[in-house]
């Protein structure tokens, strides 16, 4: 395991298999990465071809897990949950393998599915078998102390069950598949908000399927719009990111979008613009000699070298040569 520190808002934690001798690899990834589990079921005989690879993003808030994994099973018994004491609410994600599972209840053993969104009561007994040649999950797990009463024993209630796919549920699906492409190449500060994101979409998708949240409450407008930036913070370089795209793989339609961004006092256009143009400015300021300001314009989004020449001395109040220029010579 090595730990990549991120400041204090987002601890970040990298772990594989792969250099370590077929019999220490389950014991490793058991203890050093997950929640308190046993080995179970076929596997168990199995583990001389063992490997994983995990990746984990966690905050006060909750806790972000990306995880492959060969052929395995595994198990929470009561005793570990009883000496745990671990209670968080869990949305699971598969999206690459099989397998089943029961969650609470051994006779109510369920098939595990690709692209849906799954509860498990952390606090509760449960054994999962996989059975792919390369089982791809994602987890969120928040503290259940974030949900009212009522929210709460409902969700519990479902433990096993799936999230209905709609609204915020499909958003979820999606974003929680962009920060796990993205998290390799970001930075803390990116991590962080694609973190958060990805918790605040999970609580709102909860709260809107289980709680008393109508679909245009504040709580679920401000999920959408922390995942729509973050969004566009990850995605601004391309040239031909659109309204319609993100709105696609929010899941939400293009009006949808359009107000929750006004609702803040912002315009979709306009944020990407402000993202592209800070993101320029940075590059500029720090560009090596052989970066020319066209190239950069176009690595950050900017497809029209006249009309990125305009908007950026319009925000700074400086031509993007002169910027280019304090960083070195400019090969223009």
């Amino acid at each position: 395991m090595r730990a990549i520190p991120t400041g204090t808002t987002c601890g970040h934690r990298v772990a594989s298999t792969d250099d370590l001798p077929p019999n220490e690899r389950f014991a490793f990834w058991r203890d050093s990465s997950l929640r308190h589990i046993e080995p179970y079921g076929p596997a168990v005989g199995k583990r001389e071809a063992f490997a994983a690879k995990i990746r984990q993003l966690t905050a006060p808030e909750g806790q972000f897990t990306d995880f492959h994994v060969t052929p395995v099973g595994i198990a929470r018994t009561s005793d570990l949950c009883r000496g745990d004491g671990i209670d968080d609410i869990a949305v699971c994600i598969a999206l690459d393998g099989d397998g089943a599972g029961w969650f609470g209840d051994p006779d109510r053993a369920t098939r595990l599915m690709t692209g849906v969104a799954r509860i498990r009561d952390e606090s509760r007994p449960c054994t999962v078998q996989w059975t792919g040649a390369d089982n791809h999950m994602l987890v969120v797990n928040l503290p259940r102390a974030i949900f009212d009463t009522r929210t709460r024993d409902r969700i519990l209630a479902a433990n096993g069950a799936l999230v209905p796919m709609r609204g915020l549920a499909r958003m979820l699906v999606a974003q929680t598949r962009s920060l796990a492409e993205a998290a390799p190449d970001l930075d803390p500060a990116g991590r962080a908000a694609g973190l958060r994101a990805v918790l605040a979409l999970t609580a709102a998708g909860l709260r809107l399927t289980f709680g008393s949240e109508p679909p245009d409450s504040e709580i679920c407008e401000d999920a959408t719009l922390i995942a729509a930036q973050a969004f566009i913070r990850h995605h601004s370089g391309s040239v031909n990111l659109a309204p319609e795209e993100i709105a696609h793989r929010l899941g939400c339609s293009r009006p949808h979008l359009y107000r929750i961004f006004a609702r803040s006092g912002l315009t979709v256009a306009g944020y990407l613009r402000e993202v592209r143009l800070q993101s320029c400015h940075a590059a500029l300021a720090a560009a090596g000699p052989r970066e020319t300001v066209g190239d950069i314009a176009f690595r950050c989004g900017f497809s029209n070298p006249v009309h990125f020449a305009r908007v950026f001395r319009e925000r700074f109040g400086l031509r993007p040569s002169e910027v280019r220029a304090a960083a070195g010579d400019d090969p223009n």
